[in-house]
């Protein structure tokens, strides 16, 4: 059942809505989520996601917040609180809450506060290891470890039957625009050069190759 639902299906259900985690938050969060548009009660029921909705509904869960022009910091404050706060959070399955989280934090410049996030998640499949590996290395400045992670990464080609997936999740979703190599090079390839190409500029410059030649 939805940790938390509207009074009048709680009379319905004769079940009590869930407290709100919300006063539980940092002054300085709840300052963050108040200019980016998220209340109480659009954070209770951001929340009351389960974690697919939450963090991949491209046009739902923390996103939107994201997506918006100086408050990546407000949704880094969204993912950290689903971690800490909502009842669907499984930390033994934590799927890339936390990665996102990191990625908002350096985002937001908050490169210090963003290095464990990404440390926590480093173990995975064989190519999202050197993928992690490259962003921490960009991170810290460490061009060397970058470029050899980059190698690493690009001797995993993706299968036949994960390019057929690429393929058929661009077909399924085409308000979504993944960068070039998407279908056919390995997983994140043209993420880590993008930080390589824009070695010098912060991330969120970086990320994606968006910076001046």
């Amino acid at each position: 059942m939805i940790a938390l639902i509207f009074a009048s299906m709680a009379l319905a259900n004769q079940s009590e809505p869930a407290a709100s985690a919300y006063p539980l938050l940092d002054p300085e969060a709840q300052a963050r989520l108040e200019s980016c548009e998220v209340d109480a009660a659009r954070f209770d029921a951001l929340m009351a996601l389960d974690p697919q909705s939450f963090d991949q509904d491209f046009s739902g869960g923390w996103r939107p917040v994201g997506d918006k022009t100086g408050c990546e910091r407000a949704a880094a404050d969204l993912l950290i609180a689903y971690m800490d706060h909502s009842p669907h959070f499984n930390p033994e399955r934590p799927g890339v809450i936390g990665w996102h989280a990191g990625q908002m934090l350096a985002m937001a410049g908050q490169v210090e506060l963003a290095i464990p996030y990404f440390e926590a998640k480093r173990s995975g499949s064989p190519e999202w290891t050197p993928y992690v590996d490259a962003t921490l290395a960009f991170m810290r400045r460490d061009r060397a470890a970058a470029e050899a992670a980059r190698a690493e990464l690009s001797t995993l080609r993706p299968s036949e039957e994960e390019i057929a997936a690429r393929r058929q999740f661009l077909a399924e979703n085409p308000q979504i625009t993944m960068p070039d190599g998407y279908v056919e090079q390995p997983q994140n390839l043209s993420v880590v050069d993008g930080l390589l190409a824009c070695w010098d500029q912060p991330y969120s410059m970086a990320y994606g190759g968006h910076c001046d030649d």
